[in-house]
């Protein structure tokens, strides 16, 4: 199950990154054909919805990672049984922001998608397709935000730690 998990966070975070490609892409394709006295029909749209997508699809991996931002340094004075408990009672708070951010996305998509809503711009869309990306990305944030309380409450208490330990190598890159 871990590796399957591991994947599905990779899969996601390489899927944010095809999205960042793509903003690259339109925006060098954009400049080059305003030089060129043309333009490309919708690349403002596709710029917004490619961000959003690359920022939410990335959301999973970074959380597993512990590359957000968060108040570790704290955490991390406290005595392990201490630790435990708050780091799995913010792992609950997380969870519970997480389920209500699937709940909102999910019913605002579904009432798009009822009212065969479109988007508004150069490219006619239906709405629910550029912003499913949140809701996928909100999903897998869930899974991954459950995961890691699972591997909280499943470690010995001494071994949970809530920052990074920094290597030296990851000095020696900064």
């Amino acid at each position: 199950m871990r590796k399957l998990l591991d994947r599905v966070y990779d899969t996601s975070l390489f899927v944010a990154g095809i999205f960042l490609v793509g903003i690259a892409a339109l925006m060098v394709g954009e400049a080059i054909a305003r030089k060129s006295g043309g333009y490309i029909t919708g690349a403002s749209e596709l710029v917004g919805w490619f961000c959003a997508a690359a920022g939410f699809l990335a959301l999973p991996a970074t959380f597993k990672r512990g590359d957000m931002v968060r108040v570790g340094v704290l955490l991390d004075w406290l005595p392990s049984g201490t630790r435990r408990a708050v780091l799995v009672a913010n792992l609950a708070i997380a969870a519970g922001f997480t389920a209500y951010m699937i709940y909102a996305v999910g019913s605002y998509l579904l009432d798009g998608w009822r009212a065969e809503e479109l988007t508004q711009g150069m490219l006619e869309v239906a709405v629910w397709v550029p912003q499913s990306s949140f809701l996928v990305g909100v999903v897998l944030l869930m899974v991954a935000v459950l995961d890691e309380t699972i591997v909280h409450l499943r470690a010995p208490a001494a071994a949970l730690h809530a920052e990074k330990p920094m290597s030296l190598d990851d000095l020696a890159s900064h």
